[in-house]
């Protein structure tokens, strides 16, 4: 379980350009909600640092940058680890 494959490296650069893109974008526009600082440094590009596998992790990432406010990062700030999704515990008929 190594590296990702080929698939998995193209999705993760083409999600990637996308929501850099976008922000790039926003920043063009002189959008004042845009954040100045983005958390998604730490995971674009970097396979690594993303859900695997990717491709059926991909759907519940931002598609765009869609961050507002001064704070307003969707990305979790950069820690050792990959992102992981938010896991809530359910009780089983209690």
């Amino acid at each position: 379980f190594g590296s990702p494959n080929w698939w998995e490296l193209v999705a993760v650069w083409r999600w990637s350009t996308r929501v850099l893109q976008s922000r790039l974008l926003r920043w063009w526009n002189i959008d004042p909600q845009l954040p100045l600082f983005c958390n998604a440094d730490s995971y674009l590009f970097r396979p690594s640092r993303l859900p695997t596998p990717f491709e059926a992790a991909e759907r519940h990432l931002p598609s765009h940058c869609n961050c507002t406010g001064p704070v307003g990062c969707k990305f979790p700030r950069g820690g050792p680890g990959r992102l992981e999704f938010c896991r809530i515990p359910v009780e089983n008929g209690r």
